[in-house]
């Protein structure tokens, strides 16, 4: 997405605005959500992870723990202090040595995406570790997604798992 650096956060604060009304999120005890890529303009989710502690939510990121072709497995562990993030295999920020969160206990997990259908699939970077996560999770799954890069449309892959909300810095789609 280019972007200017004034847009891309008035985009990614009219999201956490928005995130920060559901009742998924508000009633929420674990949430997981992802450490942005500033430089590839990933929404900035940093002001909903200092929100959520204030809340004392219970805060996971994700973090890869198998990279091998056809393998590919991402784990949620706890993330309090932003000292507790190191560069892991693709260059994301992971919280470096704290407790895995499991799964199960998660309420809500926010997915990123670099476009998104209408009809609830996403665009991820192609290497399936979110739709590997998210298989048979009962979590809700929240995609922050400009609106420029929503379309009516994504074809699923056999592999690909839905999205419940997507929210864009105009408006919030439940899907059913």
């Amino acid at each position: 997405m280019n972007l200017s650096a004034e847009a891309h956060q008035a985009c990614s604060q009219a999201m956490v605005h928005h995130l920060m009304q559901l009742p998924e999120l508000l009633q929420a005890q674990t949430v997981m959500l992802y450490w942005p890529l500033l430089e590839r303009r990933e929404i900035d989710l940093r002001p909903l992870a200092f929100w959520l502690w204030e809340r004392g939510v219970q805060v996971a990121l994700p973090v890869v723990v198998s990279t091998a072709t056809g393998t590919p497995m991402l784990e949620a562990r706890r993330f309090q202090t932003i000292a507790q993030l190191a560069t892991g295999p693709w260059g994301l920020q992971e919280p470096y040595n704290t407790p895995r969160v499991p799964p199960e206990t998660l309420d809500v997990v926010l997915v990123p995406a670099l476009g998104a259908g209408r009809n609830g699939y996403r665009l991820g970077y192609g290497k399936g570790y979110y739709d590997a996560f998210l298989r048979g999770l009962a979590a809700c799954t929240i995609c922050p997604v400009y609106a420029a890069c929503l379309v009516d449309f994504v074809p699923p892959e056999a592999h690909d798992v839905p999205i419940r909300i997507l929210v864009t810095e105009h408006e919030i789609l439940r899907l059913p």
